[in-house]
């Protein structure tokens, strides 16, 4: 049986709601076909996306509560799911579990919850790895420009934070890769500087896959090298920035 789903579309449907009633648009139609049997008689279903498949799940109004009780979560232009809202869970197959870093899996899976979302009104959408829970309209509006070859969706599918001065450990990267960032900036870097320089990091990584040898590559600033180091167990991936000239204000 599948993990617990990553990708959680929150919208005000009843909880006895099936599943097999979802009222998909014309394009999702197109590319999507639903196996109704697979799992008879549970709340799930399996959805193949372009010959991908996809396993949804039904989550009470209760059960979509207790997941975002058990641990805070970090709002984009939502206030979270209402007392009334129910959930319903995108989950790669396991067949797809070694890939799923791949950004025709990734993209799939959100265009998934896209049309879901769509045909339900959706009133909030979460990726649980990072713990984040936006708006619908920002996750569709996001969704829709990395489906249109735009970037990585960072801001949803990751997070960071900057847990003492110059450092700063990401959450959710996990999911693509198993591993971690911790990050030393340099004394002079400001927090936004760190930060352009961790969301290029975390574009790579999560497109590319862990580093899990010591490497080097160059910095945004000229001169610069940043320099990663794995953890023993590859879980976590340590950056400095070395050779940073130093910054005349």
């Amino acid at each position: 049986m599948s993990s617990e789903p990553p990708l959680l579309i929150i919208a005000p449907v009843a909880d006895d709601f099936d599943l097999a009633d979802v009222p998909w648009s014309d394009a999702a139609r197109e590319r999507i076909s639903v196996n109704t049997a697979k799992f008879n008689e549970l709340e799930m279903l399996e959805v193949i996306v372009d010959g991908m498949p996809f396993l949804l799940s039904r989550f009470t109004a209760a059960e979509t509560g207790q997941r975002f009780a058990a641990e805070k979560f970090e709002q984009l232009f939502s206030d979270g799911p209402s007392s009334e809202d129910s959930s319903i869970g995108v989950t790669p197959r396991d067949i797809l579990a070694s890939a799923r870093h791949l950004p025709e899996i990734n993209r799939r899976m959100l265009s998934l919850g896209q049309w879901i979302g769509k045909c339900l009104t959706a009133t909030a959408a979460a990726w649980m790895p990072s713990r984040k829970i936006a708006s619908f309209a920002y996750f569709d509006e996001t969704v829709g420009e990395y489906l249109a070859d735009g970037p990585f969706p960072t801001l949803f599918q990751t997070s960071f934070s900057e847990v003492r001065t110059g450092y700063f450990v990401t959450h959710g990267l996990h999911y693509f890769t198993g591993q971690e960032i911790r990050l030393t900036a340099p004394s002079d870097y400001s927090a936004s500087d760190a930060t352009k320089c961790l969301v290029r990091i975390i574009d790579d990584i999560a497109i590319n896959g862990k580093i899990d040898s010591p490497a080097q590559a160059k910095g945004i600033v000229e001169g610069e090298t940043i320099v990663f180091s794995p953890s023993n167990d590859l879980a976590y991936l340590d950056i400095t920035i070395s050779n940073h000239p130093i910054k005349t204000r």
